[in-house]
């Protein structure tokens, strides 16, 4: 650690001390709770639950119906909900002036504003500080993000300057626009290591071109971790970014709405959850009922830090199952199998759910692809677009191999296409759903 970045350390720390040192206190618990056994971590979930529900119905329009009832019987919300009547979920407590909007980017529909106040902006960034130090970071260590840079995430350079973040744009991702990143990175890590955080399409950008030029093409950028999110980090993707950058590269889960609700790092995709700050459920997918065990369900999430707007029961619109691993001698909560968006499933044409792994791992095998996306028109009917070199002759294989996967009744229609654009988050969605 540089001394600016000790200097950032400390200011840090001595601010939160001053400010009644909240986001000290929520570090801690993060901390505590991962330790606790699952008796402890039980009877802390139900004390926060009680807590948030008497707050939610006393001070909210839309939960004060609820107060006599059950957990279970409380609603699952979702996006919709909160759109169409957002003053509904917003406690009296709170002014809106005093409040935070949090927006997500709509990339996946309209976009959707929720409030936070102070102290859940703080315990989230407690999060952040938690998940960050498992790939090495320390409050004033210097942070490189690669994203989309517009008007509406961009930091001004003072703030970039007191938190030591440093943004990249990856819009260009062409071979050019990769090797500038590179050199960029390369001059920021100069004197000190770098956390790095990105889209995973981001990072199966700069995977694509290592397999192509080679992973000595990162050996002047000096990094501690690498952390992906938004997007499903394909196994190919990461063992070629921690070859090329030499460290750990992991997998988040979180949301604008409500933060980070897991990560992985023993396990690839298999997310250790958030238990400090939220509650999870599993629904099944077509109905509020509780999913088997062990089966594939609706991801459902209470945050138990936000009073300003409170999200109980809010549906995320991601999939995955709720199970429990053991690392050492303790077990924990963990979401595998998960999906991603439930509008970005597709299925085959017998109506069986496909593991986005099984696209990856068949497309990986044609190293003269660049990019590709399979849209899943109606139930057996499909469309491949596929950016490939044009001297690519594999296409007779390649259409085969996806019908294998898609089933004997698929329909597929290959489209040769120059470019498949990303969104304007600076995200590029692999599989898309139209039903």
């Amino acid at each position: 650690m540089s001394i600016l970045e000790f200097a950032r350390n400390k200011a840090f720390w001595i601010l939160d001390k001053i400010r009644g040192r909240v986001v000290h206190n929520e570090l801690s618990l993060l901390n505590r709770v991962e330790k606790m056994s699952e008796q402890e971590l039980s009877s802390y979930s139900e004390e926060a639950l009680k807590e948030l529900l008497g707050h939610a119905a006393g001070t909210t329009a839309f939960y004060a119906p609820f107060a006599e009832k059950d957990f279970d019987q409380w609603p699952v919300i979702n996006k919709d909900n909160l759109k169409s009547t957002p003053d509904e979920f917003l406690s009296c407590k709170y002014k809106k002036d005093n409040l935070v909007a949090m927006s997500t980017s709509g990339s996946t529909g309209t976009p959707l504003t929720v409030y936070h106040d102070v102290l859940k902006k703080k315990a989230t960034y407690a999060e952040v500080l938690h998940y960050n130090g498992k790939v090495g970071y320390e409050i004033g260590k210097k942070i490189i993000y690669l994203r989309s840079i517009v008007s509406e995430v961009s930091k001004s350079r003072l703030q970039q300057f007191f938190q030591n973040i440093n943004l990249i744009d990856c819009y260009d991702l062409s071979d050019e626009g990769i090797e500038r990143k590179l050199e960029q990175i390369t001059r920021l890590t100069k004197h000190s290591q770098a956390v790095m955080m990105g889209y995973a399409s981001t990072l199966d950008a700069f995977r694509d071109y290592f397999s192509r030029k080679g992973v000595q093409r990162a050996k002047g950028c000096k990094l501690s971790g690498i952390i992906s999110g938004s997007e499903m980090l394909f196994d190919e993707t990461r063992s070629m970014m921690e070859s090329a950058f030499h460290c750990p590269c992991v997998s988040r889960y979180a949301n604008e709405e409500q933060g980070f609700l897991g990560q992985d790092g023993f396990k690839n995709n298999v997310f250790l959850t958030d238990r400090a700050h939220f509650y999870f459920e599993v629904l099944k997918l077509e109905s509020n009922e509780p999913a088997e065990k062990g089966e594939v369900g609706r991801l459902v999430v209470t945050d138990l830090k936000n009073f300003s707007m409170p999200l109980i029961r809010y549906d995320t619109g991601d999939v995955g199952k709720l199970v429990s691993v053991k690392i050492g001698d303790k077990e924990y909560q963990a979401i595998d199998d998960f999906g991603g968006r439930r509008i970005d499933m597709i299925f085959n044409s017998e109506g069986k759910r496909i593991s986005p792994h099984a696209i990856t791992n068949a497309m990986w095998k044609f190293t003269d692809i660049n990019q590709y996306q399979l849209i899943q028109d109606g139930p057996s009917t499909y469309t491949l677009k596929v950016n490939a070199d044009a001297q690519f002759m594999r296409k007779n294989d390649l259409e085969m191999v996806i019908r294998d996967i898609l089933g004997k009744a698929a329909s597929l229609t290959v489209e040769y296409v120059s470019e498949i654009p990303v969104l304007n988050s600076g995200k590029r969605r692999y599989i898309v759903n139209k039903m």
